[in-house]
């Protein structure tokens, strides 16, 4: 990001940080001039359903306050696609492709943690003013994933490289926004990008091995 013109301050569990310290999550927050916030327990399997509500719906309160609290002028936040509710068996798209109008019915500890915090962020936004931009990524696959997955076995063969994220995550810190505002990330698939397309100027770059 440096390269953008941006200097990053890390906040990272494996460093000993917890989004769920209200007061660790205020003291890093200080200064910043955005908060790109991607931190949670990443699927259902990786944690009891306390502890992702804990970590994702907590803490990404204590994020919103540590933004209010310091004015910081933006917050992006990763969300995900599992929101729809149609991820991993379950349920079935109520249409396709799969856009941002899309009804929002995950039922699940984690689809339904980025449920709420999306709703959050709104709610939030119109209190103070402040702009969330929520970006709702598909399955991230780097280089070495793209070794390992096929099409033919992604859901509704979607992904999104983790470069074109990045860049989308750097747009959004950019754009001139007011407001809230939600939008998917997906390379291939059957996934309606068109909103982070008229947002952010973004365009997906990678696509699926001409083999898969």
């Amino acid at each position: 990001m440096e390269a953008q013109g941006w200097v990053a301050r890390g906040f990272d569990l494996k460093a000993g940080d917890d989004l769920r310290d209200e007061d660790a999550v205020l003291d890093a927050a200080e200064g910043c001039d955005a908060i790109v916030h991607a931190g949670a327990i990443a699927h259902d399997s990786a944690g009891s359903p306390a502890d992702i509500v804990a970590t994702n719906v907590l803490g990404t309160w204590h994020v919103l306050l540590a933004a209010e609290r310091h004015r910081v002028p933006r917050v992006v936040y990763f969300s995900s696609a599992q929101v729809f509710g149609c991820a991993e068996g379950e349920g079935k798209p109520a249409y396709l492709p799969v856009d941002d109008d899309h009804p929002v019915r995950a039922a699940r500890p984690y689809g339904m943690s980025k449920r709420l915090t999306e709703e959050m962020c709104a709610a939030w936004t119109a209190r103070t003013g402040i702009p969330t931009l929520v970006l709702r990524p598909v399955m991230i696959l780097a280089d070495e994933g793209l070794g390992r997955i096929r099409q033919h076995e992604a859901e509704l063969g979607a992904f999104v490289h983790v470069d074109d994220v990045v860049d989308a995550a750097v747009r959004a810190l950019d754009v001139d926004l007011d407001g809230h505002c939600r939008m998917i990330l997906c390379g291939p698939g059957e996934f309606d990008t068109s909103l982070a397309q008229q947002v952010l100027a973004w365009t997906p770059q990678r696509r699926w091995p001409s083999s898969s």
